[in-house]
């Protein structure tokens, strides 16, 4: 558990690799925004593992020129591995039909569990590359200026800022029970309960005290997320790049 709150509170640096000079940093954030929206359409609508791969390579390629990490790129990516292996798990279980997939001969439930795990990983990698390559201030005026519902906008934010908080908590939370039950590697099932109440009360209580601050000073998020980049014809032209790249591979992969 405490690996996983680690990996995930860790995602909270990104904003910080988000402020890099290679070409896939200075694209527009609507580029990317809409670049990202049509792969993560792209790897969810296909069935074919070839077509898969075509992607992986192309966002591990996207991944090696902003210099991110491999190893780093990989354990992101994995950690929606819990939930894509109990979706797919019913999968495997409850369908044994055998069919022929790529001249293997293999159940049905063993592809869709693969199918499953592979487009989860992937979804979350292009996920990834967007928040690395792009501050969320940035992707957040954007939404403004295309006239995304400003709450929409501001319960994505705030969402976005304050995981990590909740996060945190849990992990200190959590270092806490160990320390107070050194017989214990993790939290036992009859004590889940209060340890997720107690997080909930703190959790509300520091959410009052954002709020109240936040009062305080005149929030107003049509003020704060005004810094536009203009939208040129050269962005126009490459969407349409990126729009002609994904319908080669579904073609050329059918």
């Amino acid at each position: 558990m405490d690996r996983l709150l680690n990996a995930l509170i860790n995602m909270g640096d990104l904003d910080d690799f988000a402020i890099g000079d290679t070409f896939i940093h200075r694209l527009h954030p609507i580029v990317k925004l809409v670049g990202s929206i049509l792969m993560i359409i792209s790897i969810l609508s296909t069935y074919q593992m070839i077509e898969l791969l075509v992607d992986m390579f192309i966002i591990f390629m996207i991944a090696y020129i902003v210099h991110i990490s491999y190893r780093k790129f990989i354990k992101r990516g994995l950690i929606g591995l819990p939930l894509s292996l109990c979706l797919g798990l019913s999968f495997l279980i409850f369908n044994q039909q055998i069919v022929y997939y790529y001249g293997i001969r293999v159940s049905q439930g063993v592809i869709l569990c693969l199918l499953i795990f592979v487009k989860t990983f992937l979804c979350l990698c292009v996920a990834y590359l967007l928040i690395a390559t792009t501050s969320f201030d940035a992707l957040a005026s954007e939404l403004i200026y295309l006239k995304v519902p400003a709450m929409f906008v501001l319960q994505l934010t705030m969402t976005y800022r304050y995981i990590f908080v909740f996060l945190n908590e849990a992990q200190i939370m959590s270092k806490s029970y160990l320390l107070r039950s050194p017989k214990s590697k993790a939290i036992e099932l009859k004590d889940m309960g209060s340890f997720v109440g107690h997080l909930l009360i703190r959790s509300l209580n520091k959410s009052q005290s954002i709020y109240n601050c936040m009062k305080c000073r005149g929030f107003d998020i049509n003020k704060i997320y005004t810094n536009h980049q203009s939208f040129g014809l050269e962005n126009v032209f490459l969407l349409m790049i990126i729009v002609a790249v994904i319908v080669l591979v579904k073609v050329v992969c059918l």
